[in-house]
């Protein structure tokens, strides 16, 4: 079986389960999977943060310097997170999980800070250097949690969607059963077994 089933109500075409399939659907489905499900809650949020890290960091050159960083980050990552978004929760029935999360892990910020490196150097943001490598530090503490939220249908937009809202209050249960409970429960699993393994005869 390479995929789930399609929403019967808009013709969605089923999320493939093989990574070769997912990567094939993008450029089968661009429309469906990067412009009707063009992530604007993923833009929202990262625009919001993002915005902030470059302002942040380049207040230290100059109050205009700040301002047009800020400016900058904010016209240009709004539409390329929303798509990279997209791609995300294109993979997110992707088995073996890890899979699909090493390659979005990797694939999608590489090319997101390419981009954003480009712009800005061309715009001349002054601390470009710090900017973009604390936007790299960001960028690895959290695409791999988005993509864990995505399999479990949280900030994703289209068939099985939530409101916005909805979405940002489930997003704390979900980080905290991905960061400590599932830890612990994979921690007393492993050592139940070896427990188990011990006391055959």
């Amino acid at each position: 079986m390479d995929s789930d089933k399609p929403s019967p109500a808009d013709g969605t075409p089923p999320l493939a389960t093989t990574l070769g399939g997912a990567v094939a659907d993008i450029f089968r489905h661009p429309v469906d999977r990067l412009i009707r499900h063009w992530n604007w809650k993923a833009a929202l949020i990262s625009a919001c943060l993002r915005t902030t890290i470059f302002f942040t960091v380049n207040l230290t050159a100059s109050w205009n310097s700040a301002v047009s960083a800020a400016v900058t980050e904010l016209f240009y990552r709004a539409p390329m997170v929303g798509t990279l978004a997209a791609m995300s929760q294109t993979f997110r029935r992707v088995q073996p999980a890890w899979v699909a999360s090493v390659v979005v892990m990797a694939l999608l910020p590489a090319m997101g800070h390419g981009i954003e490196f480009t712009v800005h150097w061309f715009r001349g943001t002054e601390k470009l250097s710090a900017s973009v490598a604390v936007s790299v530090a960001f960028s690895i503490a959290t695409t791999g949690l988005n993509y864990l939220l995505h399999r479990r249908d949280v900030l994703v937009v289209g068939h099985g969607a939530r409101p916005f809202l909805t979405d940002i209050f489930q997003v704390a249960p979900h980080l905290f059963d991905i960061l400590l409970k599932k830890p612990i429960r994979l921690l007393r699993g492993a050592a139940f077994g070896a427990d188990s393994s011990r006391t055959k005869p």
